[in-house]
């Protein structure tokens, strides 16, 4: 008993490919999720700070 007990715990010990794999999937929905969420609102930021650098700096 003792042997299969020390194998079964060889054999779950660390993350499988497959975990990775569905972490990997979790954390690029909810990256998808918060860009279509937030998107539009970084978009308009990001186009204020442009507007404003192009008037505001002067090349030399």
């Amino acid at each position: 008993m003792a042997r299969s007990l020390l194998r079964r715990a060889r054999k779950d010990k660390g993350v499988s490919s497959v975990e990775y794999i569905i972490i990997l999937v979790l954390v690029a929905l909810t990256g998808i999720a918060v860009f279509k969420i937030f998107g539009g609102q970084i978009k308009t930021k990001m186009t204020t700070a442009n507007t404003t650098m192009q008037n505001d700096v002067n090349p030399q």
